[in-house]
């Protein structure tokens, strides 16, 4: 049957409207704050999706209707931006252990309070243990840790601090705590853990009346040379749970208690794409105001074609996108397209190795370990 066939041709045409449609507007979503679109968060996140249905319907017109292929091109270049903030184009290479002469070694995860600080839980298979073995394993320098939780000792649990400073031999740290989860001697935030004497710390507050979390800095000196650590989490959406009894103290968890337990996935997006926008806001101000090489380590919960994370990494490279391939995803459920989690540095600083296993039975984030050279 001939592609001018209409039972061929106006289907097709109609697919591949849309398709383009939406990928057009998908590529807008670096440019354009979705608290006035609000159908644009979906967009971003659905982006790597729009791309490769844009490559396809491409590929298709070249066989079967030349005279649109031009024009789909054209559009397939607008979205230039998040394709190459969203895919790493550089050849997988083999992690390299050894670090190069003037360079350091950065670990940023998330790394979900550690699963369990329990000491009945705490057996050589127990997902707490991969993570300290693998942070050991990383030989990093730094540690920008986000989720972080740390236990008093006691007979029953055990301090994840204590074991990052005196086991693993990270003395020097900056740990503010961000809540206390209404429980005694809970404590969780963001924390910088360095192998390098810290100068100088701080944090600065989102404003979230309910869920207090903070933009935390320390300034370390590195071989003479003082650089700047920036960590942070931005506000958890909880996409994937349902219903009161998954999130137990309201008060830490949500503003709006109404969106968290009775709403659906959209109204969530919404929701805490206005919230995210209003900490990259604050994130981006105090960044600008540095005047010393810095790197910003942050679970943005946020991807690359979002509004958050364009507007957070302007003017700022990218471990990812100099040394990374793929999606680079770093959250294991929902999607393997979602590089929610990020190093960014400022532009006097290049990123040399980037590695970003995926590991099981430990967070449900994964861990990136970035090289940088230092001269």
């Amino acid at each position: 049957m001939s592609t001018s066939h209409p039972f061929i041709k106006y289907p097709s045409i109609a697919i591949f409207s849309v398709v383009t449609l939406l990928y057009f507007l998908g590529s807008l979503t670096p440019y354009i704050n979705s608290l006035h679109f609000k159908g644009f968060t979906y967009l971003a996140l659905f982006f790597p999706f729009l791309f490769i249905a844009m490559i396809t319907i491409l590929l298709v017109s070249l066989l079967l209707f030349r005279k649109y292929s031009l024009l789909l091109f054209f559009v397939l270049l607008i979205g230039y931006k998040n394709i190459f903030s969203t895919i790493g184009f550089h050849y997988p290479k083999e992690f390299v252990q050894q670090k190069e002469p003037n360079t350091f070694r950065l670990l940023s995860w998330n790394v979900d309070n550690f699963v369990n600080c329990e000491k009945r839980y705490d057996s050589p298979k127990a997902f707490r243990r991969n993570i300290v073995a693998f942070i050991k394993s990383s030989n990093a320098d730094i540690l920008c840790l986000q989720d972080f939780m740390n236990i008093d000792e006691s007979k029953s649990l055990i301090s994840n601090l204590m074991c990052l400073k005196d086991t693993l031999n990270y003395p020097y740290y900056y740990f503010p705590v961000d809540n206390q989860m209404d429980k005694p001697n809970y404590n969780y935030g963001t924390i910088i853990l360095s192998r390098y004497p810290i100068t100088d710390s701080g944090r600065f507050a989102y404003q979230r009346k309910h869920c207090p979390e903070h933009l935390i800095f320390a300034t370390i000196k590195i071989n003479r040379r003082l650089v700047r650590f920036y960590n942070t989490h931005l506000a958890s959406m909880y996409l994937h749970k349902f219903g009161k009894q998954n999130y137990g103290n309201e008060s830490f968890l949500q503003d709006d208690t109404a969106i968290i337990y009775r709403g659906h996935r959209y109204q969530k997006l919404v929701y805490f794409d206005s919230v995210h926008i209003a900490q990259a806001k604050l994130v981006k101000e105090t960044l600008n105001k540095c005047t010393i090489p810095y790197f910003f380590c942050a679970d943005l919960n946020s991807v690359p074609s979002s509004f958050v994370y364009q507007h957070i990494s302007q003017g700022l490279n990218d471990a990812f996108v100099q040394q990374g391939f793929g999606w680079g995803g770093t959250y294991h459920e929902l999607s393997p397209t979602l590089r929610i989690d990020v190093v960014l540095m400022s532009k006097d600083l290049k990123a040399t190795q980037y590695y970003s296993p995926k590991l099981q039975k430990a967070s449900d984030h994964y861990p990136i370990i970035t090289d940088v050279a230092l001269h």
